[in-house]
Parts: structure tokens; sequence; C-alpha cells
């Protein structure tokens, strides 16, 4: 009788230590990537909603001056509006043209009353107009 060991070969099955490791510093790394992706687009996200919102005061601030029946309009204006449940500031530079019935008028809008901070800022023109009266 022989009691001779049978040498069995085992095969690999799963990973190795290493080949873990490795796999879970690329994963780390690729979330980490993807996490900074979702904040910058969380921030941008924030600073666009910004922005529409002071171009409606712009907007609404210059439609305002082309049915107002003041001629013309005052240079160095401010004022306050309140849009979406926040506060908005926004200023009127308004400047002559070579044309005496139009002005050129830029509205800035901040989100502070020191107007430090432009958000927005948008340029047009006014007209006056006359309304004839016919017999």
């Amino acid at each position: 009788m022989s009691w001779g060991l049978k040498h069995v070969r085992y095969s690999q099955q799963g990973f190795t230590l290493i080949e873990l490791l490795l796999a879970l510093a690329v994963f780390a790394y690729a979330a980490s990537s993807v996490m900074q992706l979702v904040g910058q687009s969380a921030r941008n996200l924030s600073q666009l909603e910004e922005m529409t919102f002071a171009s409606y005061v712009a907007n609404n601030r210059l439609a305002e001056l082309q049915v107002s029946p003041v001629w013309p309009p005052k240079n160095k204006d401010k004022g306050e509006v309140e849009l979406a449940g926040k506060a908005w500031f926004w200023q009127q530079k308004v400047e002559e043209t070579a044309d005496k019935n139009l002005r050129e008028i830029t509205v800035q809008v901040a989100s502070d009353k020191s107007m430090e901070n432009t958000v927005f800022s948008l340029t047009s023109f006014v007209s006056q107009y006359q309304v004839e009266d016919k017999p």
C-alpha cells in the first residue's frame, strides 16, 4: 500500500486582494468625478435661474418705460421689485441719441441694493410717441 498524497490542482476562483483594491480605487475616482460634475451642474442651474429672473425684471422695466407718458425718461432712476419671492434692485442709465425722440436705455439688475454685483444688464431704445388727434 502506498500512502502517497495525491496532488490536487485547484483552479483560482474570484479576485486577488490587489485586483480588488485596484478596482475600488478606480471606482472611487470615477464616483468623485461624477459628484463634482453634479455639484457644478447644481451651481450652474442656480446661476441660470438667477439670470433668468433678473432678465424678467429688466424686460419689465423697459416695457414700463416704453408705455410711460413721461419724456425723457429719468437718468439714474432706481427701484426695487419683488419677483419669485426675492427682492431685485434695478438702475437705469439713459443716454441721448442723434434723434431727439429716441433714447438709449440700459437697465442693470442686481440682487443687492448697492448694485455692486450686477446679475443682468439689458440695453434697448425707447422713443417718444405722440398721439395725433384727427378730426
